[in-house]
């Protein structure tokens, strides 16, 4: 009896959430190791984003992950990946509509390579310094669009997308990959759907 009350919530709010807005993309702040000991719940996330029309999840990865365990790890995806490092961005195709970015490359990080890349082109004559807008920087992110929401697990400032998550919602959340369920998912998706976002006004 109870197994079937728990059916029948689960399909009544998955029916709620579907007719509403989602977020397009999601970043979650996480870890190399949390997301590959409990890859079989980072698997099923990635499989229920793409069903409800989620175009990209950024996995904000902190500590030290390198370059050939990240690969590994995105081989593992069967969905489009790509891993974004300070070095390297290398990206995979597969199956769904649904873009996975493995991000190890810190915000602050990638502003100052940017900055570095635009004062070279200026030297080179390539751009003018007056060009120099909010468009040249965009264009020269690697993640390029904004996320809608963040997944995070304390009040903690982390240094990931900071050009582009500035007005993003935020959501204290600790994902526990290896006990994740599809309730949970579903409530995380209502409860952006009850914010207001207000994007600087």
């Amino acid at each position: 009896m109870i197994e079937l009350i728990y059916r029948l919530y689960i399909r009544k709010l998955e029916k709620e959430v579907r007719g509403k807005n989602v977020p397009a993309h999601i970043m979650v702040i996480t870890s190399f190791k949390e997301i590959n000991e409990g890859f079989n719940g980072v698997r099923s996330f990635i499989r229920w984003c793409d069903s409800f029309d989620v175009r990209e999840i950024t996995f904000a990865i902190n500590g030290n992950a390198s370059f050939e365990n990240l690969k590994k790890l995105a081989y593992r995806i069967p969905y489009r990946a790509c891993i974004v490092t300070e070095n390297t961005t290398l990206e995979k195709s597969g199956e769904g509509r649904v873009k996975v970015f493995l991000n190890a490359l810190s915000g602050r990080r990638e502003l100052v390579q940017i900055a570095k890349e635009l004062a070279e082109e200026v030297l080179e004559g390539k751009v003018m310094p007056d060009a120099i807008d909010e468009r040249e920087i965009e264009k020269r992110l690697r993640v390029k669009s904004e996320p809608d929401l963040i997944l995070r697990a304390n009040f903690e400032l982390d240094d990931f997308l900071i050009w582009q998550s500035i007005y993003s919602e935020h959501m204290f959340y600790d994902v526990d990959w290896k006990n994740l369920r599809y309730i949970d998912f579903l409530r995380i998706l209502r409860e952006y759907q009850k914010r207001e976002r207000r994007y600087g006004r």
